[in-house]
């Protein structure tokens, strides 16, 4: 029988329907596995024993690298659905129009002035500046905002690409 002196905190992997630990017996351990073909499990209970099991080899089963790969992507078509229904969904709100057109406006503007790409820089920026002025306490910070924001400057960068090809600008 072992005393609290020699029992010690054991570190086990559960999920819900099993709880495993790992043992390394000590080189005597072995050495009396081998020789005398016995391995004594211990549980303490109470009453009644729970289930247990013994084993030899490793009981976690790697989950093959192809079912991996496609749980990656369904979860990935997943979580891009939902954004996209989050998007269509807030696509109706006049509050995430109005950062659209404050997007496309910035960076069309920007875009003919100066360069596309300042005037993208610029679009994005506005966003992530009225963002942060909100997050002062100026109003509500919303990542759609942003977004939208984004997606404004980016339809205007398109625009301004278009125009700055054409012959004689």
């Amino acid at each position: 029988m072992m005393s609290d002196d020699e029992c010690a905190s054991l570190p086990v992997w559960c999920d819900g329907a099993q709880c495993v630990s790992c043992w390394k017996p000590t080189f005597k351990e072995r050495l009396n596995i081998l020789f005398g073909g016995k391995v004594w499990l211990g549980v303490l209970s109470g009453k009644s024993q729970p289930p247990v099991f013994v084993s030899g080899e490793c009981v976690f089963q790697k989950t093959p690298i192809k079912a991996e790969i496609k749980a990656f992507f369904v979860q990935m078509v997943e979580w891009f659905t939902e954004g996209a229904k989050r998007i269509a969904e807030a696509a109706t709100m006049s509050d995430k129009r109005f950062h659209f057109v404050a997007g496309f406006l910035i960076s069309l503007l920007l875009g003919i002035i100066l360069v596309p790409w300042g005037g993208l820089s610029v679009g994005i920026a506005a966003g992530a500046i009225k963002e942060w002025w909100d997050s002062k306490g100026h109003g509500m910070v919303e990542l759609l905002d942003f977004v939208f924001t984004c997606f404004g400057a980016l339809s205007a960068f398109l625009v301004a690409l278009i125009i700055h090809h054409l012959p004689g600008f």
